[in-house]
């Protein structure tokens, strides 16, 4: 590794010529490491404009430049020749800034302009490369447009400890055009074609995207290149915290001008890298299949999705398989995927194998078993364009004497736990499987040419050594590999080993790869026309054989779980109804499952843990629904074994394996509720009291381990009401707000105001679970019965006291010295503005502490301000938004980007605004209301839909607004479904099982 220093900041290069990390101190300022094969995001592009306007162009560094590169101590150089063109790019350190200076000349007179590219994380290292969507989330982009100076300002919104990293970027000659994203940069064709848009595009898009991608983009004016020189030159400007809203330029142009003055001075010793050009393998993207050949490999088709010009996007099968072709994924701004897991289990806390398949030549990434954060053996995808090539499990395969890389199949068709990629060639087709074991914790990936041509393949996969250790052994055996973990892998669990098969009937040579930090199995097959890949855990005994029969297994599990819907028994029901909500709940039932079992999602790739609110819904609900008690019975022995023993309560998460001392350091205000709600939830579906007798430990919130000391679950929930009476706000009988509610985004700026507020919503869903849990212990513990009985009138009377002095109930209230109250969200706030809030209203109907008047008012409230075509909004209107700074509410002031809870479509709550009208006895609109946030055929039924993948749980409806300032002027137009809107994070929630149990409950109402 090289690097370049100054007081401030460090920039480490790559041997192949592209920059890995820039740092500040201990913020990361680029989003994602560069690496060996790929590279990095960061680049200058040169780009020559023939008379005819058609473009040609060349990256100016790392290993697709083929530059002589050098590096000094504050500087470094890349130089090389393009066509006629000479080139000469100097990255200089002054304090904390930088400067790219580029020099060109051409033998003969041409016309060209350069992009200067880079992605931004600003965070801590740890912060950022825990998701990069996220952290893009929260960085501000500030554009100013001067006459031709075009001003980029960034600031990322999440306290950073205690900071808030600022980076400025420019130039210091004109600029005709700019991008903040990587989707504007790349655009999503990039996927299939490897090209970026904006480098085909004559100007970027000059709009301020604020979306996942952080990624600034400059382009200079055209200009003519010629025997003399011509110079360029771009800056970044690095502020350690920006404290006052990102709404000015922060630092002034001309001095950063005498700053790179200064650079002249700067002379000091370079010295030539020997630069490591790894083979960049141009990516093989299958050729378009014809219909006829469509209908060969899948002749039965339902809910055909096509393209207003009529093209095939995507349909299900006769096995409600999801087939997707590329005309729908180059469309996409998010990859299709799916993760699988091996088992065919639903035992809360059972350790599984599972992987994530990519449609776009992604074949497993992020293979674990267990522990989704800790127990990782290969790597995951950095990037929903498929950019960093490095990442899993790839497919490389000889055509014409040169290695290609697989990337988009002809077609790609996903099972529940499987996938099959299909790639039409000239004169062949491959199909590759992949499937995890119904019966055993493993993986089989099969490669197979159907013409049985023979191939030189190699399979790639990178090992994931920040989890596997540094010192991890690796072990091969002609054609067997063992993988050994060190570090606190090998600690936790000394026994887990790693094991991968290679089985081909021509013997390949395996082999592991160092580049660096880096390191890649590889198996190479000389002439191969069948082969597979088994990756499992090192003493199983049988491997898995046939995938297609381990595929009918896992089929026939999903579907166990939805005969006990007795979906089949509804034939009644309309087909608009049926057909869609019939294929989407096994979906969803995987969904649950993975969200239970292997916590992690294809955006949300970190998680592992339980959250106490979510698996005390999604999976309880789901299998309460489905009359299956003892996995439940499971779930609340282990939260209750996680209960600090210190106060009662529990953190927001918790990891409920070897990890256990892995847990939140605090918790909202409604997570004390959820554990006793689910206990009530349980013993009214199972009568079994003998639980409440059970002795349990607890965890220590100091010592970060289980007690040796046990009490029985009864004693373990008397605790817990203790902390709920000793957490009221003064002279009442209503919980404190403390650290929040469900919304995530709501948490109070000023950290005083956690004593004296409190949520509407969790008041009543207190009140729910205190009448619930009076009720079902009656008969076991007739004196705790009544104590809970008298504390839930107790709440209730203040309820009516404090919350409903109006028609309207608020989203929060707040107490003063006074004692007096004062509305929050609701028609008399004037300090928000906004006057709607959601879980207040529909909530009152699902804990019944409304009468009819009051619920069909609560309905009306909510139809009339708050529901939209895509669903119901969580407020009537964002939180006002000041260039990142928090006034009233956290997150809900800082997301510059207009989605998830920030966007306030969130799913899970919609699905409860459907229990709501079922409550109500209004089944139709239940259903429509189910059918809204349904994936398949969506467009139907929500015209405004954006294309999204059809066969998972999108947590969030994102309206498509450029950016926070946009969605505050034009919010009014979501309401008339004028606006886009797109799918959110996929998978990981607990509103697959929420939805299923929703489902349910219409199915036990009178028919539509």
């Amino acid at each position: 590794m090289h690097e370049i220093k100054s007081k401030d900041i460090s920039i480490s290069f790559l041997d192949n010529g592209s920059i890995e990390l820039i740092k500040a101190k201990d913020t990361m300022i680029n989003q994602v490491k560069g690496n060996t094969r790929d590279g990095s995001l960061m680049n200058l592009y040169l780009r020559l404009i023939a008379e005819d306007g058609s473009t040609n162009f060349l990256a100016l560094t790392g290993p697709k430049s083929k530059s002589d590169f050098f590096v000094g101590e504050r500087t470094a150089i890349w130089e090389g020749k393009y066509a006629a063109v000479s080139y000469k790019v100097t990255l200089t350190l002054v304090e904390s800034m930088w400067f790219w200076k580029i020099n060109l000349t051409s033998e003969t007179n041409c016309n060209a302009d350069l992009t200067y590219v880079q992605d931004l994380g600003l965070g801590a290292e740890a912060f950022v490369t825990a998701n990069e969507a996220y952290s893009s989330q929260y960085i501000d982009n500030y554009v100013v447009q001067d006459e031709a100076h075009v001003t980029v300002c960034s600031r990322q919104n999440q306290s950073q400890n205690g900071k808030f990293p600022y980076l400025q970027q420019g130039s210091l000659e004109p600029l005709a055009s700019y991008a903040t994203d990587g989707f504007q940069f790349y655009g999503t064709e990039y996927k299939a074609t490897n090209i970026p848009q904006g480098l085909i595009e004559k100007d970027l898009p000059s709009c301020n995207y604020q979306y996942e991608f952080t990624l600034t983009a400059l382009r200079t004016p055209s200009f003519e290149i010629g025997k003399q020189a011509v110079t360029r030159v771009f800056y970044a400007a690095y502020v350690n915290s920006r404290e006052s809203a990102n709404t000015s330029i922060l630092l002034d142009l001309n001095e950063l001008k005498e700053k790179y003055v200064a650079t002249d001075s700067f002379g000091g010793r370079v010295e030539k890298v020997s630069v490591k050009q790894h083979t960049m393998e141009r990516p093989l993207a299958g050729e378009s299949l014809t219909a006829t050949e469509i209908n060969y490999f899948y002749p039965h088709k339902k809910q055909v999705e096509e393209s207003e010009a009529g093209e095939l996007l995507s349909f299900f099968d006769e096995r409600d398989r999801h087939i997707v072709l590329p005309t729908k994924e180059k469309r996409q701004e998010r990859m299709t995927g799916n993760i699988v897991m091996a088992g065919a289990t639903s035992k809360p806390g059972t350790a599984v194998m599972a992987t994530t398949q990519y449609m776009c030549g992604i074949f497993e990434s992020q293979t674990v078993f267990g522990n989704t954060n800790m127990n990782i053996l290969t790597t995951n995808v950095r990037n929903s364009l498929n950019y960093f090539k490095n990442s899993g499990t790839r497919i490389l395969i000889k055509i014409n004497g040169e290695d290609r890389l697989l990337t988009m199949p002809s077609l790609f068709a996903m099972s529940f736990n499987g996938a099959d990629w299909i790639y039409k060639l000239e004169d062949d087709f491959l199909l590759i499987k992949g499937e995890a074991a119904a019966d055993s914790d493993q993986l089989k990936l099969e490669f197979s040419s159907l013409r049985q041509k023979k191939y030189e393949l190699k399979i790639r996969t990178q090992l994931e050594l920040a989890t596997l250790g540094k010192d991890a052994v690796v072990t091969i055996q002609g054609t067997h590999v063992k993988v050994k973990p060190a570090g606190k892998l090998a600690e936790k669990l000394p026994y887990l080993q790693y094991a991968l098969s290679y089985e081909c009937a021509d013997s390949p040579d395996v082999r592991l790869e160092r580049n660096g930090t880096e390191e890649y199995l590889v198996a190479e097959f000389q002439s191969c026309a069948n082969l597979s890949v088994i990756t499992g855990l090192q003493g199983q005994a049988a491997k898995m054989q046939d995938v297609e029969n381990e595929r009918r297994k896992n089929e026939e599990f999903i579907t166990s779980f939805v005969r006990k819907l007795e979906l089949k028994q509804a034939k009644d029901l309309l087909p608009e109804y049926l057909q869609p909500t019939e294929l989407i709940i096994k979906w969803y039932i995987h969904d649950a499952l993975v969200h239970l079992l292997s916590p992690h999602g294809l955006e949300q790739y970190g998680g592992a843990a339980w959250g106490t609110r979510d698996v005390s819904q999604g999976p309880a609900e789901l299998f309460l629904a489905l009359g299956d008690t003892q996995p439940v019975g499971t779930i609340i022995k282990m939260m209750y074994e996680h209960q600090f023993i210190e106060n009662g309560n529990w953190p927001q998460w918790f990891m409920f394996d070897e990890y256990a001392e892995q847990f939140a350091a605090e918790s909202h205000g409604d997570i004390i509720v959820w554990p006793l709600k689910v206990v009530a939830e349980y013993l009214k579906a199972s009568q079994d009291t003998a639980i409440l007798n059970t002795s349990l430990r607890y965890m220590s919130l100091k010592d970060k381990k289980f007690t040796s000391k046990k009490e029985k679950l009864i004693d373990h929930i008397k605790r817990q009401v203790e902390y709920l009476k000793n957490h009221f706000l003064p002279q009442t009988y209503v919980s404190a707000y403390g650290d929040g509610d469900w919304d995530d985004t709501l948490q109070p700026a000023n950290s005083e105001q956690k004593k004296t507020m409190a949520s509407t919503w969790t008041q009543e869903l207190t009140l729910e679970t205190l009448e619930l849990t009076a009720e079902v212990t009656a008969d076991f513990d007739h004196e705790f019965s009544q104590e809970i009985f008298e504390l839930k009138e107790k709440m209730n009377a203040d309820f009516r006291k404090y919350f409903m002095k109006d028609t309207v109930l608020p989203g929060f209230i707040r107490m003063d010295s006074k004692n007096e109250i004062h509305y929050i969200i609701h028609p008399e706030d004037k300090i928000t503005q906004i006057k709607y809030r959601l879980l207040p209203l529909q909530q009152g109907i699902l804990s019944h502490v409304f009468n009819e008047h009051e619920k069909q008012r609560a309905l009306s409230l909510i139809k009339e301000h708050l529901l939209f075509p895509d669903g119901v909004r969580l407020m009537d209107r964002p939180a006002t938004y000041q260039g990142g700074i928090s006034k009233i509410f956290k997150r809900a002031e800082q997301s510059a980007f207009f989605g998830r809870e920030a966007g306030l479509l969130y799913v899970h709550a919609h699905i409860r605004y459907a229990e709501a009208l079922i409550e109500c006895g209004d089944l139709r609109a239940a259903w429509d209301a189910l059918l809204q946030i349904n994936p398949i055929g969506i467009k139907k039924r929500v015209p405004n839909a954006v294309l999204r993948q059809a066969n998972t749980y999108f947590s969030s409806s994102d309206a498509a607004f450029s950016d926070r300032y946009q969605a505050q002027q034009e919010f009014s137009e979501l309401k008339h479904g004028t606006i886009p809107v797109k799918g959110g994070w996929r998978l990981y929630s607990s509103g697959p099982g929420i939805y299923v149990a929703a489902v349910k409950k219409l199915l036990t109402h009178k028919k539509v």
